[in-house]
């Protein structure tokens, strides 16, 4: 029997890894999409302390990091929950749920700087 077989007869697994999945490609899209408006200006960061003069522009290569981001973090936590399933089951799943939650909010950052764009 593979390796590999009863990682993917695991349904809470296969429950968090779909999720990670969509929220993964959601983040792709939400951060390649705006890329198609050449004239798009995209907000990098907001300093609260300093005013009018809080706004800092960025280019393309800061919102295309968040694709990146999530591309590399989904990759990661499948290679790592793998390899760490057989030596712990619950630690796999904490894997996999700190990369849910690290989605989570690289798509909450990312739709709160393309809003302010």
């Amino acid at each position: 029997m593979s390796k590999t077989k009863p990682y993917f007869h695991d349904r809470l697994i296969l429950l968090i890894l779909s999720i990670n999945t969509f929220l993964a490609l959601a983040l792709v899209i939400t951060a390649l999409l705006p890329l198609s408006d050449p004239n798009a200006g995209f907000i990098r960061e907001y300093r609260s302390n300093l005013g009018l003069d809080g706004y800092r522009a960025g280019d393309i290569k800061d919102i295309v990091s968040f694709a990146v981001f999530a591309v590399i973090i989904y990759a990661f936590q499948i290679y790592t929950s793998m390899k760490v399933y057989h030596i712990h089951k619950r630690l796999s799943m904490v894997i996999l749920l700190l990369t849910l939650i690290a989605l989570i909010f690289g798509l909450l950052a990312c739709n709160a700087l393309l809003s302010l764009r």
